[in-house]
């Protein structure tokens, strides 16, 4: 009857864990195909926004001119020079988005494989629990027992081991779950991002009038 309810312990902890770790796995699968589904559309976005973007109005983002008047006053934009600049915020709001699923897709093999390390060392504990409370009751036998010797020649107490779940390879299942094109459009997007960014047609801000820093000076 004791090692009875030792195993329904170790079944019922086993459940839980895996119904766990298979609702946490799913979460970053499904982060992971949406980032890559929304990645491809933002970097063809962009694509469609720098080939909309001729020759005259990337002359027009070098030559910019003085944001200011003859008085030193802001001076209003041309249509031209207003329909860049929103351009332009556009690109700044892509490249972000951009970013953050390059971020999350160059991550997902790790976090997958953490999360499957984390749950399986729960179930590596809960094993440990249940063939220890397994040791102990037989030394408290042995110790109180008239016919402990007999019982020590004759009898051992059964070992717990996990289910066939557990020893799953992860690397496998993660192929299985966000296979490796997936996990790869992070950097395919990447370099054709880089590809747009070195383009000719590339917008730029109005020289002048508040640049953004970095790659967005031009």
């Amino acid at each position: 009857m004791f090692f009875e309810r030792i195993d329904a312990y170790l079944n019922a902890v086993q459940s839980r864990l895996l119904i766990d770790r298979g609702e946490a796995l799913s979460a970053i699968e499904k982060q992971a195909h949406g980032s890559s589904v929304s990645l491809t559309r933002r970097v063809n976005e962009l694509q469609a926004i720098t080939m909309a973007f001729g020759p005259e109005r990337v002359a027009l983002g070098r030559a910019g001119g003085s944001g200011e008047d003859a008085w030193g006053e802001p001076r209003p934009l041309t249509h031209e020079e207003a329909d860049q600049e929103r351009l332009v915020r556009d690109l700044r709001r892509h490249h972000a988005q951009i970013e953050a699923h390059v971020t999350s897709l160059t991550s997902v093999s790790g976090n997958w494989l953490q999360c499957w390390a984390a749950f399986q060392e729960q179930a590596q504990l809960a094993l440990e629990t249940a063939n220890g409370l397994g040791a102990c009751y037989k030394e408290g036998l042995l110790d109180t027992h008239q016919h402990a010797e007999e019982i020590a020649r004759r009898w051992r107490p059964p070992v717990f081991r996990l289910r066939e779940e557990w020893s799953q390879d992860p690397l496998v299942r993660l192929q299985d779950a966000i296979p490796r094109g997936v996990r790869d459009s992070a950097t395919q997007a990447w370099e054709q991002w880089l590809d747009l960014w070195r383009s000719d047609n590339m917008p730029r801000p109005i020289e002048g009038r508040d640049a953004p820093r970095g790659r967005w000076t031009g």
